[in-house]
């Protein structure tokens, strides 16, 4: 074993069902982008499916891949799309985003008049993230627009929050009232087509219930991962999340070192008393962040291994010195639980600089996948175990 990534798709379930509980009766749409940030995307949209209205993916070619899987739910896709791909959504009915009066409107219009069928679009509404949308005070005369396509069927319009996670901002309610603002021009002909509104991703579906409107769009925490700490504080305990993914190697080479000896590319470490350098056989082209280096541990027989020098592309350094038992084929834990001990992808996030989002989302699609079940306390599987 070089590596593996362990998914457990039964903390994914849980996860999804402590959302739908939350923000009841909002559906909970998820995000599952990015390889399903990182955990699988098929092997994930297949898990969730049979447990969600719908998923929310970023490329048309995300949203094949999930059709060919045997997907059928609902399937919005919220970036831009070549319109090379449109024929090929259309042809997997899969729902896609508008932002402005041009793009690829015409392609669209013109590849649903030739398949006799609309078009189902979302249109999205920018409210303050100044990425893509229809500028506000233009959005209801464009939306009405679109409306009148018969070679479209709007069913959503949506906006996206900026600064949720900066819990004493409030850029959050001033975006929803431009929100709304700028659809009520238009509120009784999105009402009676039955369009459906949706601004809340991960921490605003959690914190601030009058922003999951008619369905919310939880991206990181349906992985168990809370989009900040200070969201899981916020939330109170309102919602419990189980991390899904744990991640694994083992030290192939454990070396017996004197004091001073440099470790690593570019001498960044000395070793500051005899010591004991084990090596795992990954590195940043696997998924550690080179910013780790001198930074950032592994967890060895269930206490922490730091890492000594520079991460290197294939291969990481960490002092086991204090770890006696530590050797070759020793079990090193990057992500999850080992002893009394836990790493997560905020340990990580905090070491780097960055957010556990970029940690998991970076994981190479080719790093080996294992995807479990385990039986849980208080589901119908461990009562028929137990009888």
């Amino acid at each position: 074993m070089i590596a593996d990534l362990e998914i457990d798709l039964g903390a994914l379930r849980h996860n999804v069902a402590q959302l739908a509980r939350l923000v009841a009766p909002c559906p909970p749409w998820p995000v599952i982008k990015a390889n399903a940030y990182g955990h699988g995307l098929l092997e994930v949209g297949r898990a969730l499916a049979p447990h969600v209205a719908g998923f929310c993916v970023y490329e048309v070619t995300e949203g094949l891949a999930l059709r060919e899987g045997g997907v059928e739910c609902p399937i919005l896709v919220l970036g831009p799309i070549d319109p090379g791909d449109l024929e090929a959504a259309h042809l997997a009915h899969l729902t896609v985003t508008l932002w402005d009066i041009g793009s690829y409107r015409a392609d669209a219009a013109r590849i649903a008049r030739r398949r006799g069928a609309p078009l189902a679009v979302h249109a999205k509404v920018d409210t303050g993230v100044t990425r893509f949308g229809f500028d506000s005070p233009s959005a209801a005369a464009a939306i009405a627009d679109l409306l009148d396509d018969a070679d479209l069927r709007v069913q959503g319009v949506f906006t996206h929050l900026a600064a949720v996670e900066e819990l004493e901002s409030l850029f959050t309610f001033e975006q929803l009232s431009r929100f709304e603002r700028a659809l009520a021009p238009i509120d009784g002909a999105l009402r009676e087509r039955g369009v459906r509104r949706h601004a809340a991703a991960s921490a605003a579906a959690i914190l601030i219930p009058q922003s999951r409107l008619d369905l919310v769009r939880p991206g990181i925490a349906t992985f168990g991962i809370w989009p900040s700490p200070q969201t899981k504080t916020s939330a109170g305990g309102s919602i419990e999340l189980e991390a899904a993914l744990s991640w694994h190697t083992q030290l192939i080479a454990v070396r017996e070192v004197e004091a001073g000896r440099s470790v690593g590319y570019g001498c960044t470490h000395y070793t500051s008393r005899a010591s004991r350098i084990a090596v795992i056989p990954i590195g940043y082209a696997e998924g550690i962040p080179r910013a780790a280096s001198n930074r950032g541990a592994l967890l060895v027989h269930g206490r922490r291994a730091p890492i000594v020098g520079r991460v290197c592309m294939n291969v990481t350094m960490i002092d086991v010195t204090e770890i006696p038992q530590a050797q070759p084929g020793s079990r090193a834990t990057l992500i999850g639980r080992s002893g009394d001990d836990t790493l997560t992808a905020d340990d990580w996030g905090g070491w780097c600089d960055t957010i556990s989002y970029e940690i998991v989302a970076r994981l190479p699609a080719a790093l080996p996948r294992r995807y479990v079940m385990p039986v849980r306390a208080g589901t119908e599987e461990a009562a028929a175990t137990q009888g």
